[in-house]
C-alpha cells in the first residue's frame, strides 16, 4: 500500500517532531482534540485556508511542509513550468549585464507573458519569463525609464509562481518589484508590486502573514487614491481592494471585507480597457466575491455567489478556472460533493494542473475516502486519477 498522501498524515508527522500532543495542537488552533485526530486519521479534510495556517503556525513548519505542494511534474507542461523555477533563480542572481533587445521590443515580451498567464499556457510563460527578467533588469541599469516595465515582469513572475506553488521564489521577486517601484517612485509600479507582495503574504498563512497582507494592499490603495485620472491607476485601485477584501475576511473582518469590496466594484465599473490583463470588470469583481466568501469561512454563500457569475461575461480561462475551483470548494463545503466534482473537473477540463494544488487535492482525497461507504461515482474516480491524489491509506 502506498504512503498516505494528505495533510493529516504530514501534521501527525510534524507534530510527533515537536513533541506536541493532539490536545497541544488543538488548544493553538483553537478546535478540539478529535478534530485533530480526525484531521491525522484522513476522517476530515482542511477545507478552511485559516486552519491550515493556523496549524502550520503552531507546528512552526511552512504550509508546504504540511500540503506537500508543489507535486513533482507528471507532463510536458509541468515539466516546463517546473524548471522556470530554477531558471528564475538564476535570472534573478545574475549580477552582469546580458545581451538584450530595444525596449520596445521586451514590451512585447511582457505583453506575450501576460497573455500566456491569462491563457493558463504555462510552457510558453516558462519560455519568455526568466530571459525577460535578465534583459529587462541590464536595460533598466542603463535607463531608468525601463522600471516600469521590469516591474510588470517581475509581478507576472511573482503572481505566477504563487499559483504554482512556488511561494518562496515568488516573494523574492515581489519584493525585487517593490525594490524597483521605490526607486522610480512610480504610483501604478508601486500598487502592483505591492498587491504581488501581499498575495504572496496571504498565502504565507498565519495570524502575522494576513495583517502584512491587509496592511500593505490597504495602504498602497489608499496612496493611490489620491489620483483615480487613469485607466490603470482605476484598475489596480479595484485591484487591490479586491485583495484587501480578501485578507480582511481571512481575519475575521467582515465589514471591513464588505466596504473594501463595495469600493472594487464601484472602481473596477469605470475601467474600460484590461491595464496589465487583470480582468477588472464587474464580472471579475464577483469571481473574487466568491474567494472572499471562502476565505471568511463561508461556503454555501461562495457557492450562492458562484451560481450568479454570468459565465459568458469572463474574459480569460484563468478567471474561469478559479471560478471553477472556488466553486468547488464552496459546494463540497456546503455539503453537495457531486457538483463539486463536476466544478473541478470543469477546472482540470482547461488545465490540469489546477486540480493538482493543495487546497482541491484535500478535497478530492477525502470525497474519495467518504466514497468508500456508499460507492464511487466514475467522475469522482476520474477526477481522483487527474488531481494525483492516493487517498485510500490512512494515517495511524
Amino acid at each position: 500500500m502506498p504512503s498516505p498522501d494528505h495533510s493529516g498524515y504530514r501534521i501527525a508527522g510534524w507534530r510527533d517532531l515537536n513533541g506536541m500532543t493532539q490536545q497541544d495542537l488543538a488548544s493553538a488552533v483553537g478546535v478540539t482534540k478529535q478534530y485533530i485526530s480526525m484531521i491525522e486519521r484522513g476522517r476530515r479534510p482542511i477545507v478552511k485556508r485559516n486552519l491550515l495556517y493556523d496549524i502550520a503556525a503552531a507546528l512552526g513548519v511552512g504550509t508546504a511542509d504540511i500540503t506537500g505542494d508543489p507535486l513533482p511534474p507528471a507532463s510536458p507542461d509541468e515539466y516546463a513550468a517546473y524548471v522556470m523555477v530554477a531558471a528564475l533563480r538564476d535570472a534573478l542572481d545574475e549580477m552582469d549585464d546580458v545581451p538584450t533587445r530595444p525596449l520596445p521590443k521586451l514590451v512585447t515580451a511582457v505583453s506575450e507573458v501576460e497573455v500566456a498567464r491569462v491563457a493558463c499556457d504555462y510552457p510558453a510563460v516558462a519560455a519568455i519569463l526568466p530571459p525577460l527578467i535578465m534583459q529587462a533588469r541590464t536595460v533598466y541599469r542603463h535607463n531608468p525609464a525601463a522600471g516600469p516595465l521590469l516591474v510588470r515582469a517581475h509581478v507576472s513572475a511573482a503572481v505566477t509562481l504563487k499559483i504554482l506553488g512556488h511561494l518562496d521564489l515568488a516573494t523574492r521577486i515581489a519584493e525585487h518589484a517593490t525594490a524597483v517601484a521605490a526607486e522610480i517612485d512610480n504610483a501604478v509600479s508601486t500598487a502592483a508590486a505591492r498587491f504581488a507582495l501581499a498575495q504572496c503574504a496571504l498565502a504565507a498563512g498565519g495570524q502575522p502573514g494576513r495583517r502584512r497582507s491587509l496592511t500593505l494592499v490597504s495602504r498602497a490603495a489608499d496612496l493611490l487614491s489620491v489620483d483615480l485620472g487613469t485607466d490603470e491607476q482605476r484598475a489596480w485601485y479595484a485591484l487591490l481592494n479586491l485583495h484587501a477584501a480578501m485578507s480582511a475576511a481571512s481575519t475575521g473582518d467582515d465589514d471591513g471585507a464588505r466596504t473594501r469590496l463595495a469600493e472594487a466594484a464601484a472602481a473596477a465599473a469605470r475601467v474600460k480597457g484590461d491595464p496589465w490583463r487583470m480582468e477588472i470588470t464587474p464580472t471579475n469583481v464577483n469571481i473574487w466575491r466568491v474567494g472572499i466568501a471562502l476565505a471568511g469561512g463561508e461556503g454555501g454563500r461562495a457557492a450562492e455567489y458562484a451560481r450568479a457569475v454570468d459565465r459568458s461575461k469572463i474574459r480569460s480561462r484563468n478567471r474561469l478556472v478559479r471560478l471553477h475551483i472556488d466553486t468547488g470548494r464552496g459546494l463540497y463545503q456546503a455539503g453537495d460533493s457531486q457538483r463539486a466534482t463536476r466544478a473541478f473537473l470543469a477546472a482540470a477540463e482547461i488545465t490540469p494542473q489546477e486540480v493538482t494544488r493543495a487546497h482541491v487535492r484535500e478535497i478530492v482525497a477525502q470525497m474519495a475516502r467518504d466514497s468508500r461507504r456508499r460507492g464511487g461515482s466514475e467522475e469522482l474516480r476520474r477526477l481522483v486519477r487527474v488531481a494525483r491524489v492516493n487517498p485510500f491509506d490512512e494515517a495511524r
